[in-house]
């Protein structure tokens, strides 16, 4: 199997509350992403947010410049990337990553796109309720914009798929020549939310070999949510996909509050125990540009 590549989200939504080491201010983002990329992620993503509120960002090109710059002077290899908002126009939606792209002390390189529609509305099954309801949309036209804002500046992307939908919308994509192979495929399941399919192998595959076409070069990367968690992800490693962990995703890990770098290092030990390397940065950005074999 081809070295395994590790994403670390470090902060997403999550709360104080279910985690009191989430870091929200941009110093500690700044640490946080340090110490995940000397654990072994090759890949950081975090959200900038309000250090009062906690509130998302958006854009937030200026905290996205300033956590960046930063983590550049210690680790100038890793591969960041940021998140992004709803806008009325797909230049302001994705203004922020032209201006990362355009900056010389950073250099944006990586991205994601989530293309297509879901209602993200987390569901608690013990309490039989719905709560935060939100309806997260990207349309084609700004995934396009979004594609060759992409290819104009050398960011290299993954696709963020929760329904068989977002597969094939990603599949039409390519088809229509706006995307350029291999695919990054995000295999995003959750024990928290009712959209998509439930987490398990059958649902990786579902989402990967029973809808994409065997002559359409992709790899796969297990984005979880929930106790599973590390379940999924050992399976990933021990079957050639990749992994995101970070408690951006999962405050906790098998139980357990951990740091960004410590779910980071139970994902190296999963590799270890499989007898598979785990990317650095360079060796990412070569996979990501290569055909799998």
């Amino acid at each position: 199997m081809e070295p395994l590549i590790i994403e670390c989200s470090l902060n997403e939504q999550v709360s104080p509350e279910q985690h009191p080491g989430v870091p929200i201010a941009a110093a500690d983002i700044v640490s946080e992403a340090l110490a995940a990329a000397d654990a072994g992620a090759s890949v950081v993503h975090f959200h900038a947010r309000d250090p009062q509120s906690g509130d998302l960002l958006h854009p937030g090109t200026e905290v996205y410049r300033e956590v960046m710059r930063e983590i550049r002077r210690s680790n100038p290899d890793v591969l960041l990337y940021p998140t992004y908002g709803a806008s009325p126009t797909p230049e302001e939606r994705f203004s922020h990553l032209d201006a990362l792209a355009r900056d010389p002390e950073i250099r944006l390189d990586c991205a994601t796109i989530d293309p297509g529609a879901v209602n993200y509305a987390d569901f608690d099954a013990e309490k039989n309720a719905l709560g935060w309801d939100f309806v997260l949309t990207v349309s084609h036209a700004e995934a396009r914009y979004f594609f060759e804002l992409a290819r104009r500046h050398g960011i290299q992307y993954s696709f963020t798929c929760r329904e068989l939908g977002h597969i094939r919308h990603v599949l039409a994509y390519r088809k229509l020549g706006w995307v350029d192979d291999p695919l990054l495929i995000k295999v995003v399941m959750s024990e928290n939310h009712a959209w998509g399919v439930a987490p398990s192998p059958q649902g990786i595959q579902m989402l990967t070999e029973m809808i994409i076409p065997e002559d359409v070069p992709y790899r796969w990367m297990t984005y979880v949510e929930g106790d599973c968690h590390a379940e999924i992800s050992r399976y990933a490693v021990e079957h050639g996909g990749h992994v995101r962990t970070g408690l951006g995703d999962n405050p906790r890990f098998e139980g357990e509050l951990l740091t960004n770098a410590e779910q980071v290092t139970r994902i190296v030990e999963m590799a270890r125990a499989a007898g598979r390397a785990v990317a650095g940065p360079e060796e990412t950005r070569r996979l990501l540009a290569s055909k799998p074999v």
